[in-house]
């Protein structure tokens, strides 16, 4: 009899973890609470999560959204397994690769590839640059990123193949984020080709990165530098206060606007990542990007 009371406080105990560890609110959003031995929570994601829904339901277009406290690990997730559009995102998988191709010998960091005419794209400013012009890869690596360029990007992917950066997004652990064209191919995409990602495979990459796990501690460090100097501010950053230290990544194509990163403060570093599809405007779309962000930052700020 004992020994049948004591299997029943097991049964109970384990349900009681399972309801403690995960709270679902319909609609498709839902926070994480971190389990007992982590450190005790000292934001309330439970009303940040309720105030981040409501918001996203008086967006209009769609949006998913990851906010995660790298401490604590508490989460909100709203969307967050959707595919969207994954326009200038994809450059953080293919830095990442560019860094596991010279961890390999595949491609190093200090050699150099040719700029030309057939991998010019408008959007950065290599696209003005004339052709036969030699960059190391480092350095399309940190224009692809910091200033989003499409011809650095376009020569990076050239000589990585679509093959290989492919196969180190699976290995790397994505299972929705792929390349299937070039960033600015808008023909492709016209035909339905489309590069997606979701919201939760981006604040994966993040976490990889900011816990120095993502191809090597020394490659995620130097990632992380890379992130923090983005040039495309509108979004994320456009409601925080100038100090503000953030490593983050833009995306942007007809019908979408996202932005990704990592927000770092004395209360806490955490990760946002706000994807959007089928908007109405740009503007109003960044616009509600930073709102998310302000929101959340203030929450921390209150702590």
């Amino acid at each position: 009899m004992k020994t049948k009371l004591i299997g029943i406080k097991k049964v109970l105990r384990f349900k009681l973890q399972i309801f403690t560890a995960l709270i679902v609110i319909a609609g498709g959003a839902y926070f994480l609470i971190p389990k007992a031995k982590t450190e005790i929570p000292r934001i309330n994601y439970g009303v940040l999560m309720e105030q981040l829904t409501i918001g996203s339901q008086k967006f209009r277009g769609t949006t998913g959204i990851v906010v995660k406290d790298l401490k604590t690990y508490q989460c909100v997730r709203i969307n967050a397994d959707k595919l969207f559009p994954s326009a200038s995102l994809v450059k953080i998988p293919i830095m990442a690769v560019a860094f596991e191709a010279d961890r390999e010998g595949k491609l190093k960091l200090t050699d150099e590839l040719t700029l030309t005419r057939k991998l010019k794209s408008r959007g950065g400013r290599l696209y003005a640059v004339r052709q036969g012009k030699k960059f190391t890869v480092r350095d399309l690596v940190e224009r692809m990123i910091e200033e989003s360029d499409n011809t650095a990007t376009n020569i990076l992917v050239e000589a990585l193949g679509f093959g290989y950066i492919n196969q180190k997004f699976v290995e790397f652990g994505l299972k929705n984020t792929d390349l299937r064209r070039g960033i600015m191919d808008l023909k492709w995409r016209d035909a339905g080709i489309e590069n997606y990602t979701t919201p939760d495979e981006m604040a994966f990459l993040l976490e990889k990165i900011y816990k120095k796990e993502l191809v090597s501690e020394e490659a995620s460090a130097e990632m992380l530098s890379i992130l923090k100097q983005q040039k495309h501010n509108d979004r994320l950053p456009r409601m925080l206060p100038e100090d503000t230290e953030i490593a983050h990544k833009t995306g942007t194509l007809k019908g979408t606007i996202s932005d990704v990163g990592i927000i770092f403060t004395p209360e806490g570093d955490f990760i946002i990542c706000v994807l959007t599809e089928d908007i109405k405007s740009n503007r109003m779309a960044k616009r509600f990007i930073g709102r998310i962000a302000d929101w959340t930052y203030k929450f921390y700020k209150k702590s």
